[in-house]
């Protein structure tokens, strides 16, 4: 079985506190973490803070977020947390200088082409970029990125839900797989290819949980 080109994770938070993670004070938590920290054990440098938040609508603080997370929550998604990472070995064969630049690109490309997939017009949201190492040393880029329950339409306001029987899960990946394609493509060449032989990705559907221990184990 082939590396996965990337990672693209779905998750949300529930409006009500059903368990650990969950609710309003999991969200906060969560946007906490992504606002001040790399990973579990490694602190954001003072000079990350400064524009930690990339702001596409949603906010540039954590406070702001939730503000209006909350106030643009449907019945059943106060927010969608998703996780987009590019595979390490391939992010290693782009020049320094434009990795960061590279995966913000690939993230706002997935938000906008996934939202137009599905009939949406584009959200307002906000993302991170994280910088840490994988257990064997690499870098590991990769962006959080927060959506409220709520996504526009011509008409107005409409709740997003992803459903597995209509392939809602299964077109991110695809949506994800081929932006991180181009980009590489754009920036390298199409030699990359040769590392992998059938670029895959597979994930189960959302759950309201914060999961960072899933996506980042220790």
């Amino acid at each position: 079985m082939s590396k996965a080109l990337i990672v693209a994770d779905l998750k949300y938070k529930s409006p009500t506190r059903g368990g650990r993670g969950s609710g309003h004070k999991g969200l906060r938590g969560a946007l906490k973490y992504f606002q001040y920290r790399e990973d579990p054990n490694t602190k954001a440098s003072p000079s990350k803070l400064r524009d930690r938040w990339q702001d596409r609508g949603l906010g540039a603080h954590y406070r702001d977020i939730q503000a209006n997370c909350d106030r643009l929550k449907s019945r059943h998604v106060l927010a969608w947390t998703w996780v987009i990472s590019p595979a390490p070995d391939l992010m290693a064969l782009v020049p320094e200088e434009r990795r960061r630049a590279l995966v913000m690109d690939v993230t706002e490309r997935i938000v906008e082409a996934y939202y137009e997939a599905l009939g949406f017009q584009i959200p307002r949201y906000s993302y991170v970029l994280h910088d840490r190492q994988t257990k064997e040393g690499e870098q590991q880029l990769h962006t959080h990125v927060i959506l409220p329950g709520l996504a526009p339409t011509v008409g107005g306001w409409e709740p997003l839900y992803i459903n597995k029987r209509q392939g809602h899960d299964a077109l991110f990946n695809d949506i994800a797989r081929e932006e991180f394609e181009q980009a590489l493509d754009r920036t390298i060449g199409p030699e990359w290819r040769r590392l992998r032989e059938e670029p895959q990705v597979a994930h189960d559907i959302p759950t309201d949980s914060d999961s960072l221990d899933l996506w980042f184990p220790r």
